[in-house]
């Protein structure tokens, strides 16, 4: 099993209804000399904060990326903390509803823009009248 020191999330995309992280593994630095300390940073996968406003649903989604020897376990607990943490709903529920769903994507670099990257990984998890929507109408 891959040992990772810790973990990170950044966001590659926010407007009023998602928000989109990566789900990052700092590896544990054993390899490290004056110009660099030795850590690797893997992506393990996506986080998804989504709200439909249309339904009021609130759909949390982590999509974990198909490796072996990756703790999945520690990923997902320390990235349900992290969208519990992010999730601006009130109701306890919306923080502690989550789907976790397995992709073969893994890209460590994205383009503008984002938005064909993540419908790649969403796919049909989110409405067509909500996410998908609004990028028609945005370009």
């Amino acid at each position: 099993m891959l040992k990772h020191e810790s973990y990170s999330f950044t966001r590659l995309f926010l407007d009023r209804n998602i928000e989109f992280f990566f789900i990052l593994g700092i590896n544990e630095s054993d390899n490290f000399d004056e110009f660099w300390d030795g850590r690797l940073i893997d992506v393990l996968g996506y986080a998804v904060i989504y709200i439909d406003f249309e339904t009021n649903k609130h759909k949390n989604l982590i999509y974990l990326i198909n490796k072996n020897n990756i703790e999945y376990e520690k990923v997902i607990k320390y990235t349900k903390q992290f969208i519990q943490n992010m999730s601006l709903s009130e109701k306890y529920s919306d923080r502690e509803n989550f789907t976790i769903l397995r992709t073969d994507v893994e890209q460590r670099v994205v383009h503008k823009p984002y938005e064909e990257f993540i419908k790649l990984i969403v796919k049909n998890e989110i409405p067509e009248f909500g996410f998908q929507k609004k990028f028609k109408d945005n370009t």
